[in-house]
């Protein structure tokens, strides 16, 4: 048995996976943003930060009985050393939160089409306004480093 052939099999397969591969970027591009979320969660593989945990989404969660205004997403984010509840209010844009327990800290809401701080008031309550839609994360400043919650799409 010859080994050309094997090898004109392998280059034939090759150039058929990138073909198809050519096909579906021109019929299905990837969007930027997901591609640059992609890049930033290796990115923030690689950074030292604590990881605060989604550990509650209302978009997810049963709420059978449980009252929630209209159009409003509750988000809970658990870290050893806080915790970061968040309101995105989906008509206006808004998204507020807490930082528990209540303290003063630098705030970041980062994203593909955003990247703006604040600060945290003594009770840890922020607010962000014309929060666009699309994959989000919080970057928490804390006096024992920096605490960032999972990416979460809004």
């Amino acid at each position: 048995m010859s080994t050309t052939g094997s090898n004109q099999e392998d280059r034939d397969d090759e150039r058929l996976l990138a073909l198809l591969g050519a096909g579906l970027a021109a019929a299905d591009p990837i969007p930027e943003w997901v591609s640059r979320g992609a890049a930033e969660s290796v990115t923030w593989a690689r950074i030292d930060a604590e990881l605060a945990e989604l550990v509650f989404d209302s978009a997810v969660e049963d709420l059978a009985g449980v009252r929630s205004e209209a159009g409003a997403r509750l988000l809970s984010f658990r870290a050893p050393e806080i915790e970061v509840e968040v309101t995105v209010e989906e008509g206006v844009r808004r998204l507020i939160g807490q930082v528990v327990p209540p303290q003063e800290l630098d705030i970041e809401l980062v994203g593909p089409a955003i990247a703006v701080a604040t600060r945290s008031d003594p009770l840890g309550r922020f607010t962000f306004d014309q929060v666009p839609a699309g994959p989000l994360s919080l970057r928490c400043l804390t006096v024992g480093g920096v605490v960032q919650t999972q990416w979460v799409v809004v």
